[in-house]
């Protein structure tokens, strides 16, 4: 197993209307773990199930990479079972704390090795990638409006939202219950491939276009790129929290 390291650069925003930042992210550029999540719940809440996330998941994501063992199905383990030891985290720390009972938060958590990029999610921030001027959405949205567009009761988002359905109704999440169902998948890494991670506060006021636009820029650093990104999203009237993770693995032989 080797590990592949990471350029990366990474922006949180409180965006322009909440009152605090419930986003939390995690990165490991020399081992080659990334983790964002976004919490809700009242009483800050939000923001304690949200950095538990990313905690637990990268703890046991940074674990995983300093094993010497591990074939393609093992990896696949490894990412999702982070994700389920963050969600039984959060949900003993609610128990014990009558404030934070109610509390959740989305995950995106990914690991890269052996040129291949190892991921597992719920809810609905996203991970992206970007290759050959594509930009490919790599996660579904654990959201009622996904739910509809896949079995055809809405034709597309728009139609969703002229029914009264936002966005933000999450069909899945952290901290709702001890077992949680965890995507997982995977995804081989070619030279040159830029991933995104980023919080619904980001694709909410920026379409997957402008997106593509802003990364397709040529001769940026990927700190200029991320800045970009949020300006462009607080520009746009970001009214969530903005956070995103721009992450381009080095390839190893």
């Amino acid at each position: 197993m080797t590990v592949n390291r990471l350029e990366v650069a990474s922006r949180t925003h409180i965006g322009l209307v909440r009152e605090s930042n419930e986003d939390a992210l995690l990165t490991s550029a020399e081992l080659g773990v990334v983790v964002v999540a976004d919490g809700m719940g009242g009483h800050r809440a939000g923001e304690v199930a949200s950095q538990l996330a990313v905690e637990t998941a990268a703890e046991v994501l940074l674990e995983a990479q300093r094993e010497d063992r591990a074939d393609e199905l093992e990896s696949l383990l490894w990412v999702g079972q982070s994700v389920e030891a963050a969600n039984r985290t959060i949900c003993a720390a609610a128990t014990q704390q009558p404030a934070w009972r109610g509390m959740g938060t989305t995950v995106v958590a990914a690991m890269f090795r052996n040129n291949h990029l190892f991921y597992a999610h719920v809810g609905d921030s996203r991970l992206y990638r970007l290759r050959n001027g594509v930009l490919r959405q790599l996660t579904r949205d654990h959201s009622l409006v996904q739910q509809l567009i896949d079995n055809g009761t809405c034709l597309s988002r728009a139609q969703a939202h002229e029914m009264g359905i936002g966005d933000n109704v999450l069909t899945r999440s952290l901290g709702l219950d001890p077992d949680v169902e965890v995507d997982i998948g995977d995804d081989a890494v070619e030279a040159d491939d830029l991933y995104l991670f980023c919080t619904d506060g980001l694709t909410a006021p920026l379409p997957n276009g402008q997106i593509r636009d802003i990364l397709l820029t040529r001769g940026r650093s990927l700190q200029s790129l991320a800045a970009e990104l949020l300006d462009a999203a607080l520009n746009q009237g970001a009214r969530d929290n903005v956070s995103l993770v721009l992450a381009r693995p080095r390839m190893v032989s």
